[in-house]
């Protein structure tokens, strides 16, 4: 998702708050993972709030485990998906959820289902097959969080980008501030070519040229048809040249 080494995109989707289930106690840490706690030390079982990149550390390094829902971003009683699916341009994601909602979605949704793969638990104790059934409810909440994501933002996206090459100076019948910081930007793309190929269109100051590569196969044609067209070995337009007879 993020090419570059230093995406600001990234970094403001991974400093988003997620709620994590401690499997070790902390010590001294309790005050710092959750100020109301009363007690320095955080017990197993507990549940916090924390940015998404500590949680996914903490998941690597067993830890804890994410839970299936994301405080804050995706709880479990809210409608967000059947609303963007009702009608994508009118729910407020920005504000209302989060302004990376997209990339926080697919990055948390591919954490649970790299914490809670079943093909990498195969073979384990009695005791951890037990959970099994509960560690693919996981996997599968992470699985319908990405693909719910894509097709959420794809609904949105080509509603968007649409409107977003409509010419001249009309207004998008959807408020841009309820755009993602990731659909923002695209829509200013979007808006900025669809302003410059009008304004080259009607532009009437310069002269529309063939490109290099056409003028170059013009000639390359012309001087073919001389050749074929050429006149004969003494100079008088003969026709094609004919091989002699010795």
């Amino acid at each position: 998702m993020f090419n570059d080494y230093y995406s600001v995109s990234q970094f403001l989707a991974e400093s988003e708050p997620v709620q994590f289930v401690t499997s070790k106690p902390f010590c001294n840490l309790g005050q710092e993972f959750d100020p109301s706690y009363p007690f320095d030390d955080l017990p197993e079982d507990k549940k916090i709030t924390i940015p998404f990149w500590l949680c996914k550390e903490f998941t690597y390094k067993m830890f804890g485990l994410p839970e299936k829902t994301v405080a804050r971003i995706f709880p479990e009683n809210t409608h967000v998906w059947s609303r963007i699916n009702a009608e994508p341009k009118i729910v407020n994601l920005s504000e209302e959820y989060s302004d990376m909602f997209f990339e926080l979605a697919s990055m948390y949704g591919k954490l649970l289902m790299d914490t809670f793969d079943p093909d990498e638990k195969l073979d384990d104790s009695d005791e951890e097959n037990s959970d099994s059934e509960d560690d693919h409810e996981e996997y599968e909440a992470g699985k319908a969080l990405v693909q719910k994501a894509k097709e959420a933002f794809k609904s949105r996206f080509s509603k968007m980008i649409i409107e977003s090459h409509t010419v001249g100076s009309k207004e998008p019948s959807f408020k841009e501030e309820y755009l993602t910081r990731m659909e923002r930007e695209l829509f200013r793309i979007g808006r900025e070519s669809c302003e410059e190929f009008t304004s080259w269109k009607y532009q009437t100051s310069e002269r529309i040229e063939a490109c290099t590569v056409v003028l170059q196969a013009r000639k390359r044609s012309q001087m073919k048809r001389k050749v074929e067209m050429g006149g004969g070995r003494n100079g008088t337009n003969g026709g094609a040249l004919r091989p002699r007879n010795f």
